[in-house]
């Protein structure tokens, strides 16, 4: 099997609403508004350099993703990027897919002389993923995530 990993284009949107949407359903058992999720997809997509879109190709066909955003750190004097939308397709799992898609992407990213870092946040029942994410050397950071959202209708 072949896998290719490259920047995502306008023409992957649709694979990329479909993974966010399983992402969703699978990690939190969540449906997400699909008009919501499409407007998200197709403005992230257009927002290079803050949102970048990382997708893996088996055979032509995308079976894996992740985006990255980012967040200025004053303390750094530099970009964090955070990591997001991490999914690859459960036929493909297992494979090493992801891990390729996360070096190329971060080798990518780290052309960029202000990029300081990666982080990500992840679901604390996730045990796989949290397991997947220190066997790549990311560690807990020591924060609490909290949220307060303005629109409390789009979820």
């Amino acid at each position: 099997m072949e896998v290719c990993c490259r920047r995502a284009e306008q023409s992957d949107a649709a694979r990329i609403i479909e993974f966010n949407q399983r992402l969703a359903s699978e990690t939190e058992g969540k449906t997400l508004p699909p008009e919501t999720i499409c407007r998200g997809v197709e403005r992230g997509l257009q927002r290079h350099p803050e949102v970048q879109y990382f997708v893996a190709e088996a055979d032509g066909t995308v079976v894996g993703q992740l985006m990255f955003t980012r967040e200025w750190s004053d303390w750094r004097d530099g970009w964090m990027l955070w990591l997001q939308s991490v999914y690859v397709d459960r036929g493909f799992r297992r494979r090493g897919i992801f891990q390729r898609l996360l070096e190329q992407s971060v080798q990518v990213l780290m052309k960029d002389e202000d990029a300081v870092g990666v982080r990500l946040y992840v679901e604390r029942e996730n045990d796989s993923a949290i397991a997947v994410y220190r066997q790549l050397g990311f560690r807990d950071a020591g924060y609490h995530i909290f949220e307060r959202l303005v629109q409390e209708s789009t979820m």
